[in-house]
């Protein structure tokens, strides 16, 4: 049985006024001139809060149809992560004779709300959302849930919730990236991502640290950083990591995006790569392999999180049954030039042959 979308009229009935003053009251801002009492004027606002009341901005959205829209808000379009998940997620969902309207929320938490607002009023069919950085409070989120109102989160999501959700296994890509690093002879093993409360952030970190714990590393404070994934923050964070001592050998970025600033940064500087600083990036974006030193990277299934994250989506349309609820797609360790390729087996407890960028850092 379909969800009932609250109407004009419900509102009206409710507040015990006629639809024409309630459709009055709410096409002004509250407090402006407008011939009603503020009795009735609360008493309609109110009525439209408790019955999650939206004014439709298309004609077909009224209650009992559907618009064939389905939204979808991305913190970014500036590399090809998320729009290569769009045109998955796309493709599925134009098979099912859906189309998607899509929004960059710049990395803004504001935008994101006021997009899935927008969507809201107009009626969209579902949402499919990656929620931002600046995004820590799941409060927009357990709104939705409580209006029941399909939708999806994709990459990111929050601890302790119900919500549905499609992301890929971080912890394990982590935990592989930074063996991967030990088992190079690495012991200075630095890692950057976002701030923590980020899920894809938190959820690496945990690996790394195990990783390290388990490869007998210990997790130095100094060597824990954040930077935005851009790749301009990638090169002004080769200038914390020169600035360190001992400078780490090794560098594990939660983002390509970063990577790539970093590796730029290194061959401006005259830091060889991997000699002095071996890195590793995430997500395996179509730029990593073609870097003037190849990036090796954690792959993560773009076209199968928004094929899978479309699927679900429709299944929450037709208020069908969805396991798993959250999805966790696989990953792998791609290992590529700015690295290089791990050493037998026994090296992991023989040390590296120092460089001359050692030395340097050991007088």
């Amino acid at each position: 049985m379909e969800e009932h979308i609250a109407t004009l009229h419900d509102v009206a009935k409710l507040a015990a006024v006629s639809p024409s003053t309630v459709s009055r009251i709410l096409k002004v801002k509250e407090g402006e001139p407008i011939p009603f009492s503020s009795e009735t004027q609360t008493r309609v606002r109110h009525a439209a809060t408790r019955l999650g009341y939206r004014p439709s901005k298309l004609a077909r959205g009224l209650v009992g149809s559907r618009t064939g829209i389905v939204g979808l808000v991305v913190p970014s379009l500036e590399d090809s992560f998320f729009p290569g998940i769009t045109a998955a997620l796309q493709a599925t969902l134009n098979a099912s004779g859906y189309n998607l309207l899509l929004v960059d929320a710049k990395h803004d938490s504001s935008i994101e709300s006021r997009s899935i607002d927008d969507f809201l009023a107009w009626r969209v069919d579902g949402l499919v959302i990656a929620p931002s950085q600046s995004t820590v409070d799941a409060a927009l989120f357990w709104e939705l849930w409580r209006l029941r109102v399909p939708f999806v989160l994709i990459d990111r999501t929050f601890a302790d919730t119900p919500f549905f959700s499609v992301t890929t296994d971080d912890r394990t890509g982590a935990m592989q990236a930074t063996e991967h690093l030990i088992g190079l002879g690495r012991t200075r093993i630095a890692c950057v991502g976002s701030a923590l409360p980020v899920s894809t952030a938190r959820v690496r970190h945990a690996g790394y640290a195990e990783a390290l714990l388990r490869g007998g590393l210990a997790v130095d404070p100094r060597y824990d950083l954040q930077a935005e994934p851009t790749i301009s923050a990638g090169a002004v964070l080769l200038e914390r990591l020169l600035a360190l001592r001992p400078m780490p050998d090794a560098l594990f970025c939660f983002s390509d995006m970063v990577a790539i600033g970093v590796v730029e940064a290194c061959l401006e500087r005259g830091v060889r790569i991997p000699d002095d600083l071996a890195v590793i990036g995430y997500a395996d974006l179509e730029m990593s392999r073609f870097s003037k030193i190849r990036l090796t990277t954690v792959r993560q299934p773009r076209n199968a999180i928004g094929e899978t994250a479309a699927r679900m989506l429709l299944r929450r349309i037709a208020r069908e049954e969805v396991e798993p609820a959250q999805a966790v797609l696989p990953v792998e360790l791609i290992v590529r030039e700015s690295t290089g390729m791990p050493a037998a087996p026994t090296s992991r407890k023989t040390k590296r042959k120092a460089t001359k960028h050692d030395r340097d850092q050991h007088g």
